[in-house]
Protein backbone atom coordinates (compact mmCIF):
# COMPACT_ATOMS: atom_id res chain seq x y z
CA UNK A 1 0.00 0.00 0.00
CA UNK A 2 1.07 3.09 -0.79
CA UNK A 3 1.49 6.19 1.81
CA UNK A 4 -0.86 8.15 -0.14
CA UNK A 5 -3.33 5.37 -0.39
CA UNK A 6 -2.47 5.51 3.42
CA UNK A 7 -3.16 8.63 4.12
CA UNK A 8 -6.68 8.45 2.37
CA UNK A 9 -7.84 5.51 4.51
CA UNK A 10 -6.40 7.09 7.70
CA UNK A 11 -9.00 10.13 6.14
CA UNK A 12 -11.51 7.88 5.58
CA UNK A 13 -11.44 6.28 8.61
CA UNK A 14 -11.39 9.45 10.63
CA UNK A 15 -14.45 11.29 8.50
CA UNK A 16 -16.24 7.84 9.19
CA UNK A 17 -15.27 7.87 12.82
CA UNK A 18 -16.96 12.09 12.63
CA UNK A 19 -19.76 10.29 11.16
CA UNK A 20 -20.60 7.92 13.37
CA UNK A 21 -19.74 11.17 16.65
CA UNK A 22 -21.93 13.27 14.66
CA UNK A 23 -25.29 10.58 14.49
CA UNK A 24 -25.03 9.89 18.41
CA UNK A 25 -24.43 13.43 19.53
CA UNK A 26 -27.33 14.39 17.60
CA UNK A 27 -29.59 11.47 18.30
CA UNK A 28 -28.70 12.11 22.65
CA UNK A 29 -28.88 15.95 22.04
CA UNK A 30 -32.26 15.47 20.83
CA UNK A 31 -33.35 12.86 23.47
CA UNK A 32 -32.43 15.52 25.96
CA UNK A 33 -34.43 18.16 24.53
CA UNK A 34 -37.58 15.79 24.39
CA UNK A 35 -36.85 15.35 28.04
CA UNK A 36 -36.37 18.64 28.34
CA UNK A 37 -39.69 19.35 26.72
CA UNK A 38 -41.94 16.84 28.48
CA UNK A 39 -40.51 18.33 31.88
CA UNK A 40 -40.96 22.13 31.14
CA UNK A 41 -44.08 21.72 29.40
CA UNK A 42 -46.38 18.75 30.25
CA UNK A 43 -49.40 20.30 28.94
CA UNK A 44 -47.90 19.34 25.25
CA UNK A 45 -48.49 15.45 26.53
CA UNK A 46 -51.98 15.91 27.72
CA UNK A 47 -53.78 14.86 24.59
CA UNK A 48 -51.28 11.81 24.66
CA UNK A 49 -51.81 10.90 28.22
CA UNK A 50 -55.44 10.69 28.54
CA UNK A 51 -55.27 8.08 25.74
CA UNK A 52 -52.72 6.07 27.54
CA UNK A 53 -49.95 7.12 24.77
CA UNK A 54 -47.20 9.24 26.12
CA UNK A 55 -44.52 6.52 24.57
CA UNK A 56 -45.18 6.53 20.93
CA UNK A 57 -45.85 10.46 21.17
CA UNK A 58 -42.53 10.90 22.92
CA UNK A 59 -40.85 8.88 20.30
CA UNK A 60 -42.26 10.64 17.12
CA UNK A 61 -41.26 14.15 19.18
CA UNK A 62 -37.81 12.84 19.63
CA UNK A 63 -37.56 11.72 16.06
CA UNK A 64 -38.86 15.24 14.28
CA UNK A 65 -36.28 16.74 16.46
CA UNK A 66 -33.39 14.21 16.00
CA UNK A 67 -33.77 14.96 12.15
CA UNK A 68 -32.59 18.22 11.82
CA UNK A 69 -30.46 18.12 14.66
CA UNK A 70 -28.03 15.21 12.95
CA UNK A 71 -28.00 17.23 9.86
CA UNK A 72 -26.57 20.60 11.28
CA UNK A 73 -23.96 18.53 13.03
CA UNK A 74 -23.62 16.54 9.44
CA UNK A 75 -23.64 20.11 7.66
CA UNK A 76 -19.73 20.87 8.63
CA UNK A 77 -18.41 17.83 7.52
CA UNK A 78 -20.37 17.55 4.23
CA UNK A 79 -18.73 21.01 3.43
CA UNK A 80 -15.40 19.93 4.25
CA UNK A 81 -16.48 16.82 2.17
CA UNK A 82 -17.22 19.51 -0.79
CA UNK A 83 -21.12 17.61 -0.76
CA UNK A 84 -24.15 18.94 -1.47
CA UNK A 85 -25.70 20.71 0.69
CA UNK A 86 -28.74 21.89 -0.73
CA UNK A 87 -29.44 18.05 -1.85
CA UNK A 88 -28.53 16.65 1.64
CA UNK A 89 -31.16 19.29 3.09
CA UNK A 90 -34.40 18.61 0.47
CA UNK A 91 -33.84 15.00 1.40
CA UNK A 92 -34.18 15.68 5.37
CA UNK A 93 -37.28 17.97 4.67
CA UNK A 94 -38.83 15.45 3.10
CA UNK A 95 -37.90 12.79 5.77
CA UNK A 96 -39.25 14.93 8.30
CA UNK A 97 -42.37 15.23 6.54
CA UNK A 98 -43.01 11.79 5.94
CA UNK A 99 -41.70 11.12 10.15
CA UNK A 100 -44.56 13.69 10.34
CA UNK A 101 -47.37 12.00 8.30
CA UNK A 102 -46.78 8.70 9.73
CA UNK A 103 -46.82 10.69 13.60
CA UNK A 104 -50.54 11.84 12.23
CA UNK A 105 -51.57 8.35 10.78
CA UNK A 106 -50.73 6.65 14.00
CA UNK A 107 -52.74 9.00 15.94
CA UNK A 108 -56.03 8.79 13.64
CA UNK A 109 -55.45 4.79 13.22
CA UNK A 110 -54.96 4.01 17.41
CA UNK A 111 -58.78 2.72 17.50
CA UNK A 112 -56.87 -0.25 14.72
CA UNK A 113 -54.92 -1.31 17.62
CA UNK A 114 -55.52 -3.19 20.58
CA UNK A 115 -56.27 -2.36 24.59
CA UNK A 116 -53.75 -2.99 26.94
CA UNK A 117 -54.89 -6.12 28.12
CA UNK A 118 -55.64 -7.95 24.56
CA UNK A 119 -53.04 -9.84 22.65
CA UNK A 120 -51.14 -7.93 20.87
CA UNK A 121 -50.25 -4.74 23.38
CA UNK A 122 -47.31 -6.01 25.73
CA UNK A 123 -44.89 -3.82 26.42
CA UNK A 124 -45.09 -1.16 23.77
CA UNK A 125 -45.14 -3.25 20.69
CA UNK A 126 -46.96 -0.23 18.93
CA UNK A 127 -43.82 2.04 20.28
CA UNK A 128 -41.26 -0.35 18.84
CA UNK A 129 -43.17 -0.56 15.83
CA UNK A 130 -43.07 3.21 15.46
CA UNK A 131 -39.32 2.77 16.03
CA UNK A 132 -39.42 0.30 12.83
CA UNK A 133 -41.48 2.64 10.49
CA UNK A 134 -39.19 5.50 10.70
CA UNK A 135 -35.80 3.64 11.80
CA UNK A 136 -34.91 4.07 7.54
CA UNK A 137 -34.76 8.28 7.45
CA UNK A 138 -33.75 8.16 10.84
CA UNK A 139 -30.35 6.39 9.69
CA UNK A 140 -30.12 7.82 6.41
CA UNK A 141 -30.04 11.03 8.31
CA UNK A 142 -28.45 10.51 11.28
CA UNK A 143 -25.80 8.09 9.89
CA UNK A 144 -25.08 11.05 7.14
CA UNK A 145 -25.51 9.66 3.92
CA UNK A 146 -27.74 12.32 2.84
CA UNK A 147 -24.47 14.87 2.03
CA UNK A 148 -23.50 13.36 -0.65
CA UNK A 149 -20.09 13.85 -2.20
CA UNK A 150 -19.65 15.96 -5.50
CA UNK A 151 -17.78 12.66 -7.34
CA UNK A 152 -21.02 10.43 -6.23
CA UNK A 153 -24.25 13.26 -6.28
CA UNK A 154 -25.15 12.74 -9.69
CA UNK A 155 -28.95 12.72 -9.83
CA UNK A 156 -28.65 8.55 -10.20
CA UNK A 157 -26.89 8.25 -6.90
CA UNK A 158 -29.84 10.40 -5.21
CA UNK A 159 -31.93 8.68 -6.69
CA UNK A 160 -30.50 5.64 -5.77
CA UNK A 161 -30.46 6.58 -2.22
CA UNK A 162 -34.25 7.72 -2.35
CA UNK A 163 -35.23 4.05 -3.88
CA UNK A 164 -33.15 2.19 -1.14
CA UNK A 165 -34.97 4.31 1.98
CA UNK A 166 -38.64 3.74 0.27
CA UNK A 167 -38.24 0.48 -0.37
CA UNK A 168 -36.65 0.04 3.72
CA UNK A 169 -40.12 2.31 4.42
CA UNK A 170 -42.36 0.09 2.82
CA UNK A 171 -40.81 -3.36 4.02
CA UNK A 172 -41.25 -2.18 7.26
CA UNK A 173 -44.38 -0.56 7.45
CA UNK A 174 -45.63 -3.53 5.73
CA UNK A 175 -44.47 -5.77 8.37
CA UNK A 176 -45.90 -3.61 11.26
CA UNK A 177 -49.12 -3.60 9.52
CA UNK A 178 -49.72 -7.10 9.09
CA UNK A 179 -48.40 -7.95 12.47
CA UNK A 180 -50.80 -5.74 14.01
CA UNK A 181 -53.77 -6.92 11.95
CA UNK A 182 -52.64 -10.66 12.83
CA UNK A 183 -53.00 -9.11 16.55
CA UNK A 184 -56.77 -7.71 15.60
CA UNK A 185 -57.83 -10.96 14.06
CA UNK A 186 -61.19 -11.90 15.22
CA UNK A 187 -62.71 -13.98 12.66
CA UNK A 188 -62.83 -15.80 14.86
CA UNK A 189 -60.73 -14.51 17.76
CA UNK A 190 -59.01 -18.09 18.86
CA UNK A 191 -57.51 -18.27 15.28
CA UNK A 192 -55.23 -14.51 15.61
CA UNK A 193 -52.45 -16.84 16.30
CA UNK A 194 -52.01 -18.04 12.62
CA UNK A 195 -52.17 -14.51 11.74
CA UNK A 196 -49.96 -12.53 13.85
CA UNK A 197 -46.46 -14.56 14.19
CA UNK A 198 -44.76 -15.16 12.28
CA UNK A 199 -47.25 -14.94 9.31
CA UNK A 200 -48.48 -12.00 9.71
CA UNK A 201 -45.11 -10.29 10.44
CA UNK A 202 -44.18 -11.96 6.99
CA UNK A 203 -47.09 -11.80 4.36
CA UNK A 204 -47.12 -7.95 5.77
CA UNK A 205 -43.33 -7.70 5.11
CA UNK A 206 -43.40 -8.92 1.25
CA UNK A 207 -46.51 -7.22 0.72
CA UNK A 208 -44.44 -3.78 2.00
CA UNK A 209 -41.54 -5.16 -0.12
CA UNK A 210 -43.81 -5.53 -3.03
CA UNK A 211 -44.79 -1.93 -3.00
CA UNK A 212 -41.55 -0.83 -2.02
CA UNK A 213 -39.62 -2.50 -5.07
CA UNK A 214 -43.12 -1.19 -7.27
CA UNK A 215 -42.13 1.92 -6.12
CA UNK A 216 -38.28 1.90 -6.55
CA UNK A 217 -39.07 0.46 -10.16
CA UNK A 218 -40.77 4.20 -10.81
CA UNK A 219 -37.98 6.48 -9.05
CA UNK A 220 -34.52 4.63 -10.58
CA UNK A 221 -33.42 5.79 -13.75
CA UNK A 222 -31.91 2.59 -14.59
CA UNK A 223 -34.07 0.02 -17.78
CA UNK A 224 -32.31 -2.90 -15.92
CA UNK A 225 -32.80 -1.93 -12.43
CA UNK A 226 -36.26 -0.74 -13.09
CA UNK A 227 -36.92 -4.50 -15.07
CA UNK A 228 -35.29 -6.52 -12.13
CA UNK A 229 -37.28 -4.53 -9.61
CA UNK A 230 -40.45 -4.67 -11.41
CA UNK A 231 -39.77 -8.62 -11.24
CA UNK A 232 -38.79 -8.78 -7.95
CA UNK A 233 -42.11 -6.61 -6.78
CA UNK A 234 -44.34 -9.17 -8.49
CA UNK A 235 -42.55 -12.24 -7.11
CA UNK A 236 -43.01 -10.36 -3.05
CA UNK A 237 -46.75 -10.13 -4.27
CA UNK A 238 -47.38 -13.59 -5.49
CA UNK A 239 -45.82 -14.74 -1.88
CA UNK A 240 -47.19 -12.39 0.11
CA UNK A 241 -50.66 -13.14 -0.96
CA UNK A 242 -50.15 -17.04 -0.96
CA UNK A 243 -48.78 -16.81 2.98
CA UNK A 244 -51.96 -14.64 3.85
CA UNK A 245 -54.18 -17.09 2.02
CA UNK A 246 -52.48 -20.13 3.81
CA UNK A 247 -52.69 -17.99 7.30
CA UNK A 248 -56.35 -17.11 7.01
CA UNK A 249 -57.08 -21.01 6.15
CA UNK A 250 -55.50 -21.91 8.95
CA UNK A 251 -56.76 -19.48 11.11
CA UNK A 252 -60.46 -20.98 10.59
CA UNK A 253 -59.52 -24.00 12.74
CA UNK A 254 -59.66 -21.12 15.70
CA UNK A 255 -63.76 -21.90 15.50
CA UNK A 256 -63.05 -25.87 16.81
CA UNK A 257 -59.41 -25.41 18.43
CA UNK A 258 -58.45 -23.29 21.85
CA UNK A 259 -55.73 -20.62 21.60
CA UNK A 260 -52.91 -23.11 22.76
CA UNK A 261 -53.46 -25.15 20.51
CA UNK A 262 -53.72 -22.57 17.73
CA UNK A 263 -50.09 -21.70 18.89
CA UNK A 264 -48.96 -24.94 18.08
CA UNK A 265 -50.23 -25.08 14.61
CA UNK A 266 -50.37 -21.66 13.26
CA UNK A 267 -46.82 -20.29 14.30
CA UNK A 268 -44.91 -23.55 11.55
CA UNK A 269 -47.58 -23.11 8.98
CA UNK A 270 -45.83 -20.33 7.15
CA UNK A 271 -42.60 -22.17 7.19
CA UNK A 272 -44.23 -25.81 6.13
CA UNK A 273 -45.89 -24.04 3.06
CA UNK A 274 -42.41 -22.66 2.15
CA UNK A 275 -41.34 -26.62 2.23
CA UNK A 276 -44.32 -27.26 0.20
CA UNK A 277 -43.28 -24.96 -2.26
CA UNK A 278 -40.11 -25.59 -2.85
CA UNK A 279 -40.73 -29.42 -3.85
CA UNK A 280 -43.32 -28.63 -6.03
CA UNK A 281 -41.96 -26.30 -8.21
CA UNK A 282 -44.02 -26.30 -11.29
CA UNK A 283 -47.45 -24.82 -9.62
CA UNK A 284 -47.21 -23.54 -5.79
CA UNK A 285 -43.55 -22.61 -6.06
CA UNK A 286 -44.41 -20.09 -9.10
CA UNK A 287 -46.42 -18.62 -6.19
CA UNK A 288 -44.05 -19.18 -3.26
CA UNK A 289 -40.18 -17.70 -3.86
CA UNK A 290 -38.07 -16.92 -1.74
CA UNK A 291 -36.38 -13.99 -2.77
CA UNK A 292 -33.95 -11.33 -1.00
CA UNK A 293 -34.64 -7.87 -0.81
CA UNK A 294 -31.96 -6.09 -2.66
CA UNK A 295 -31.00 -1.98 -2.55
CA UNK A 296 -29.20 -0.27 -4.75
CA UNK A 297 -25.63 -0.94 -3.96
CA UNK A 298 -23.49 1.87 -2.17
CA UNK A 299 -27.07 3.77 -1.54
CA UNK A 300 -27.21 4.17 2.23
CA UNK A 301 -23.21 4.50 2.45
Amino acid sequence: MTPTARADEKLTGRARAARIVAGVVAGGGSLVMALLLTSSSPEVFDWAEAEDRISEAFIFIWALIALPAAGLLHTPQALVRRARINAGWALIAGYWLYVALMAALAWQVQGFFPAHDAPGKKGGLFGAAILLVIGAPLFAVGSGVVFRVERDATTTRLREHITAVTILCCTLTGLVAGLTFGYNFALPRNGFPAMSLPGGALWGLLAGAALGMRAGALLTSSVDSRRRMTDDAKSFARTSTAVLGCCLCVSQLGWLLPTWAMVAVGVPAPFVLFMVAARDEGRLGRWVQLRQIELPQGALR
